[in-house]
């Protein structure tokens, strides 16, 4: 299992930390790992089956859903 921190997992989707944070309070990943009080990881084999899922879904139904998601990175 490799754990990515919120810097690692913003890279990884070519986004801002600060929209990892939003879309994780949103629900819109998966939920993180809590190591310690200020310690938390995503685990990235869940990051990559929500991105799978994601995409066979179609994605976002709304193209301007997709613009603002784009616009908080």
């Amino acid at each position: 299992m490799r754990l990515l921190n919120r810097q690692q997992l913003a890279d990884y989707l070519s986004i801002s930390p600060q929209s990892v944070t939003r879309m994780s309070e949103r629900g819109d990943l998966p939920k993180p790992v809590r190591l310690g009080q200020n310690i938390v990881r995503w685990d990235l084999t869940k990051i990559d089956k929500f991105l799978d899922s994601f995409a066979k879904s179609g994605g976002y139904d709304d193209p301007d859903e997709m613009m603002m998601e784009k616009n908080d990175g």
